[in-house]
């Protein structure tokens, strides 16, 4: 019996191990099949490896090379894990061969579970036809002997675990995929998929994880989606996705996480979204989902964070929201949600983050803010919240960072914020907050930013600020402050930014000031009563870029200092009483771009080393009593937009000051208005391509009109104008207030435009298109040409010697506002087309020697002043008293329609006279007629009348007899 026990065990093992080593065709140390070895190396051979990736398939083990992993029984290769790292310069692994030599070498991995080529580059090619082989295999295929039965049961048949991300993949997702029925985890995201979701992924029933986002599918997310009974994460993320969320996804009782983030979603959110009770994060960021926030979200017991920002959602916020017990962050802004914060927002006990920005929340901020124990961060700008801030608000021990900005809050800002502990930024401008700035605020130790602007704040700034050892940003302008400019500021050396801008500061400014803040990046003091000299040591600030000085009542000179700065881009020390001349030593290696001392009392000569500042694309030297001649300075002013030297006392001839090199592509105003500049227009101005302001005003100038001023490309068409430049201190302002580079598309200019001085401070550069040649000494006719500047705003040639005629096709200037020809010596008539400038609000001819009818209608009906027609004599008619022989009115295109119409009216006026008269008229009469009894009647009534008539007539008559008689007898 013993032996017999001991002989079947002996058979039972040889049996075992022959049918491994049969079906494997390897020993029994289970190390690495041989052919799928080779497998390897042949898929090694289609790609190149720059970082060396693969360089330890060499050995005969490849169950010990990097990225293979292998059953530890059988030794086949159940596992690639090729990720690339994302954190790399360069994917790890290129693709040199044909996509499908790939894939048969994966073939021969016939036990794969998992394949993981995320993040690597496989050129653009589609995905291959041959993954859709990867199904269930089994050792049917090892040939066991015939006399033994077959072992008909699968080892790890199908691939679960499928990551192709981050490969250059293109085309449409294959239609082959639905055959990989065991897959768990599937990740195509970040290639350029392009297409539909094809409705066969419902087949994949095993998936619990889906990701194809960063491609560029399109379509809507199809139904059968609600089919993927064990799906627990889906990301469909950056796409062009559209249409509706399926109501579907309510069945997907599993899911734990949705993405639909920066797709093209429309419609409301399903209803069904409540049913999914595991669901612990929603994201539709940047979609165009409206209606309103279904209430069924309250049943999400495990949400913990929902982002719903930048869709078009509207509304209430639900109520039901307190029911969200593990909720940790809620983002709903850049919607149209209205009504109040609920209240119940007080009862999310796990909260973290709020995020309600720009939406059209109304109300108070609800007391209960004060329970959310764990908030770090509330942001609430952007509405129209009213108010106080609520003193509730300091139980927020672990609150970093506060945003109200622009709304309606008022009252003062609660002295408890002092307890924030942890807060490192405040942002509570544009609101309606008054009273002092607590002291309190001292308090808070770790506070990095200050954002105070554009209140009616009052009183002194708290000297507690100056122990906040970490703060990088104080903005305090725009309120009342009325204190001088605090000296412990200077202990800060943390700090970047300092803005008191339009707050009553006054006093003058610390001397020391550039010895104490070294790190200062921004000081912004404009619009203060500020006085006493710019100090020497700001130039000290190795790292200033921004210094606003503007608007103040600053004295003495310019110092020589700010030639060292390297740092400073933006300077602005206009609209004070500086003198002295402009120090001539700026270098080659200074950073400026925008430079503005206009405005004061500067005199001297124009410094020649500045235009060795390559970078500058804003001047203005406007307004002081600058002299003498330019042509040195400025041809090397290749970078300019904006050059204005207008209100100085230039001489010089002006075709050698824009000689050279001086904004040829880049210029857009230049502006010498009132200066002595003398000299021809030069015929290199028509290169300015992109020149919309031209103001030469007031000066010099001999000779004629350029006729190729015509063709100035942005006057001609303003589609044409580029923004790669920009032209705005203000806006360069508001930039340079959030990065440190600097864009701007607008300017401080001062034009005279309909007639009286404009200041623009903020248009931008399609607004103002201006040619100003006014009170010159310019000769010849008005060229024809000018008719192409189509868009031209305003056009000011007065106070010259121009003669001959206005052009006859003016009226093609369609977009012209302002049109002033005056004291010249024009002859002619008024071109008929000037009643087709229907953007036309100011006009002055006067003081030529114009004749014949003024034109009408259209734009000019609205032009009733008769003195812009003064010294033309031989001009009649409208609005001059004087009327043209036989009150003929210009034959104009407009009168022809006025008349035209006019008389359709009055024919239609008759017709309808006419009809009423024949309607009323057979309605009596024609009923007389053909009724007897109404025209017996009618008849009788008549006699009735006559007879009445006659007896009062009668006894009138006999009474006046009476009377008459009676005072006879009484003479």
């Amino acid at each position: 019996m013993r032996e017999t026990f001991r002989a079947m065990l002996v058979l039972v093992a040889v049996l075992f191990f022959g049918a491994a080593e049969f079906c494997s065709g390897r020993n029994t140390s289970f190390s690495c099949i041989e052919r799928e070895r080779e497998a390897l190396l042949k898929f090694k051979l289609c790609f190149h490896d720059p970082l060396h990736m693969l360089s330890s398939w060499k050995s005969n083990d490849c169950c010990e090379w990097r990225g293979v992993g292998c059953d530890k029984n059988s030794g086949y290769v159940v596992s690639l894990q090729l990720r690339g790292s994302i954190s790399d310069q360069q994917p790890q692994l290129y693709l040199i061969d044909n996509v499908e030599e790939v894939v048969s070498s994966l073939l021969k991995l016939r036990y794969l579970e998992h394949l993981d080529f995320s993040n690597n580059n496989f050129s653009g090619n589609l995905i291959p036809h041959s993954f859709g082989l990867m199904k269930q295999l089994s050792l049917q295929n090892c040939h066991l002997p015939s006399h033994n039965h077959p072992l008909n049961f699968t080892l790890l048949g199908n691939v679960q675990h499928l990551d192709l991300s981050g490969n250059f993949f293109q085309g449409p997702i294959p239609i082959f995929l639905q055959n990989m029925t065991s897959l768990i985890f599937f990740d195509l995201s970040s290639n350029q998929l392009n297409g539909s979701i094809s409705d066969s992924i419902g087949q994949l029933y095993k998936l619990k994880s889906i990701d194809l986002s960063g491609n560029q599918l399109s379509g809507s997310i199809p139904n059968s989606i609600g089919q993927l009974s064990k799906l627990e994460s889906i990301d469909l993320s950056i796409n062009q996705l559209s249409g509706s969320i399926p109501d579907s996804i309510g069945q997907l009782s599993k899911l734990k996480s949705i993405n639909l983030a920066l797709n093209q979603l429309s419609g409301s959110i399903p209803d069904s979204i409540g049913q999914l009770s595991k669901l612990e994060s929603i994201d539709c960021f940047a979609n165009q989902l409206n209606g309103s926030i279904p209430n069924s979200i309250g049943q999400l017991s495990r949400l913990e964070s929902i982002d719903l920002i930048g869709n078009r959602l509207s509304g209430n916020i639900p109520d039901s929201i307190r029911q969200l017990s593990n909720l940790e962050s809620i983002g709903l802004s850049g919607n149209q949600l209205s009504g109040s914060i609920p209240n119940s927002i007080g009862q999310l006990s796990k909260l973290k983050s709020i995020n309600l920005v720009l939406n059209q929340l109304s109300g108070s901020i609800p007391n209960s803010i004060g329970q959310l124990s764990k908030l770090e961060s509330i942001y609430l700008s952007s509405n129209q919240l009213n108010g106080s801030i609520p003193d509730s608000i300091g139980q927020l021990s672990r609150l970093e960072s506060i945003d109200f900005i622009s709304n309606r809050l008022s009252g003062n800002i609660p002295d408890s914020i002092g307890q924030l502990s942890n807060l490192e930024s405040i942002g509570l401008s544009g609101n309606q907050l008054s009273g002092s700035i607590p002291n309190s605020i001292g308090q808070l130790s770790k506070l990095k930013s200050i954002d105070l602007f554009s209140n009616q704040l009052s009183g002194s700034i708290p000297s507690s600020i100056g122990k906040l050892s970490k703060l990088e940003r104080i903005d305090l302008s725009g309120n009342q402050l009325r204190t001088r400019f605090p000296d412990w500021l200077q202990l800060q050396k943390t700090i970047l930014k300092i803005d008191l801008s339009n707050a009553s500061i006054s006093g003058p400014l610390p001397e020391n000031i550039g010895h104490m803040m070294p790190m200062l990046q921004q000081l912004y003091l404009a619009n203060n009563l500020m006085n006493g000299s710019v100090p020497k040591s700001l130039c000290n600030l190795k790292y200033l870029e921004v210094l606003d000085l503007s608007n103040n009542m600053l004295s003495g000179n310019i110092s020589k200092s700010l030639c060292n700065s390297k740092s400073l881009i933006f300077l602005d020390l206009s609209n004070n009483m500086l003198s002295g001349s402009i120090p001539n030593c700026w270098r080659e290696d200074q950073s400026f771009m925008f430079i503005d001392l206009s405005s004061n009392n500067l005199s001297g000569v124009f410094p020649s080393t500045m235009a060795l500042l390559s970078s500058l694309n804003i001047l203005h030297l406007n307004n002081n009593s600058l002299h003498k001649g330019l042509h040195v300075a400025l041809k090397n002013f290749i970078s300019l937009v904006v050059l204005d030297l207008g209100e100085n006392k230039f001489s010089g001839n002006l075709t050698s000051i824009v000689g050279g090199e001086i904004g040829n592509h880049s210029l857009k105003v230049l502006r010498l208005r009132k200066n002595l500049v003398s000299g021809y227009i030069p015929l290199k101005l028509c290169s300015f391509s992109q020149l919309q302001i031209l103001d030469l005003a007031d000066n010099n100038l001999i000779g004629r009109i350029p006729h190729c001023f015509g063709k100035l490309p942005i006057m001609v068409n303003a589609t044409q104008l580029s923004h790669e430049q920009y032209w705005d201190q203000e806006l360069l302002m508001e930039h340079f207030k959030e990065t440190n580079l600097g864009n701007w598309d607008q300017a401080p200019l001062k034009e005279v435009v309909k007639g009286r001085y404009l200041e623009y401070r903020q248009i931008t550069l399609k607004l103002e298109i201006i040619i100003d040649l006014s009170s010159n000494n310019l000769i010849g006719s008005i060229p024809e040409e000018l008719i192409f500047l189509k868009d031209l705003h305003s056009l000011n040639l007065s106070w010259n010697h121009l003669s001959g005629k206005i052009p006859e096709k003016i009226g093609q200037m369609e977009n012209l506002e302002s049109l002033d020809f005056s004291k010249n010596d024009l002859s002619g008539t008024i071109p008929n087309s000037v009643s087709s400038l229907t953007k036309l609000s100011h006009l002055n001819l006067s003081y030529n020697n114009l004749s014949g009818p003024i034109p009408t209608g259209n734009q000019l009906q609205t032009l009733e002043d008769p003195t812009i027609y003064d010294g033309n004599p031989q001009l009649c008619g409208v609005p001059l008293f004087k009327k043209c022989p036989n009150d003929a009115l210009p034959p104009t295109n407009a009168n022809f329609k006025d008349n035209d119409e006019g008389a359709l009216t009055r024919m239609w006026f008759y017709i309808v006279v006419m009809l009423g008269f024949a309607a009323g008229f057979w309605g009596v009469v024609g009923t007389l007629i053909f009724v007897k009894s109404w025209r017996y009647t009618y008849f009788q009534w008549v006699d009735d009348v006559q007879h009445w008539m006659l007896v009062v007539i009668t006894l009138k008559v006999a009474r006046f007899k009476k009377i008459f008689n009676d005072n006879q007898d009484g003479q």
